[in-house]
């Protein structure tokens, strides 16, 4: 599964860097941009099974404070296409632990981090406004806060995980003909599942989250 997922990764990352060859970047029409976003995500449970050995499991959720996330984007411009390479971080706060008929209240805190190649096709709207729509494929990390029961059971350790994340994107940009951009957009990111190792352990499957951003980007050659 690893070696698919860096194979299509791959894949798209030769498809994405196609258009940088050595016309296209002599193309006058052409220009690079380099911008941040920030804004909110909706990730605000997460479910996972707890493995106690011996074939023996049972499922359950941590329940989490949505919270801020952030990026960073480098790309090349040339008329209604661009591409880019984008890295973001997101932050998340443990709020509660589930196990079965259990539940119990929680803190600590965890993150995720994706790594993408973008590609982006946008079109006209009104004046200097114009809507985009785009896809990306990269590199993605969760850490997981660990927690345990009051009883003692210390079933939902810190896990991490990493793998294959995907993102599709649309949003409204103001500043068609300026060097200096203004964005709003929403991405929805599917994020690598997790887990702890041991015995107990807790698997954290793969998360899709909603992200809302705000951000700006520069334009120059």
């Amino acid at each position: 599964m690893i070696k698919r997922a860096r194979a299509i990764a791959l894949t798209f990352a030769f498809a994405l860097a196609s258009p940088w060859n050595t016309a296209w970047a002599e193309d006058n029409n052409a220009h690079y941009y380099a911008g941040v976003q920030a804004g909110w995500h909706d990730l605000d449970r997460w479910s996972g099974d707890v493995h106690f050995g011996a074939g023996v499991s049972v499922p359950g959720h941590v329940t989490l404070d949505q919270n801020g996330q952030g990026g960073l984007i480098v790309g090349r411009e040339r008329g209604p296409v661009r591409y880019e390479v984008e890295y973001q971080r997101g932050a998340f706060d443990l709020q509660s632990i589930h196990l079965g008929p259990q539940s119990q209240a929680a803190g600590g805190g965890g993150h995720y981090e994706a790594l993408t190649l973008n590609a982006y096709r946008a079109a006209p709207i009104r004046g200097a406004v114009s809507a985009y729509l785009g896809a990306g494929i990269g590199y993605g990390r969760v850490e997981m806060p660990g927690a345990r029961f009051n009883a003692g059971c210390n079933c939902f350790a810190p896990a991490s995980g990493k793998g294959l994340t995907w993102q599709l994107r649309v949003g409204l940009e103001y500043g068609a003909d300026s060097p200096h951009k203004a964005f709003v957009q929403y991405t929805l990111l599917s994020l690598p599942g997790a887990d702890s190792g041991g015995v107990p352990s807790v698997d954290y499957g793969r998360e899709r989250i909603g992200i809302v951003g705000l951000g700006y980007r520069y334009a120059f050659k």
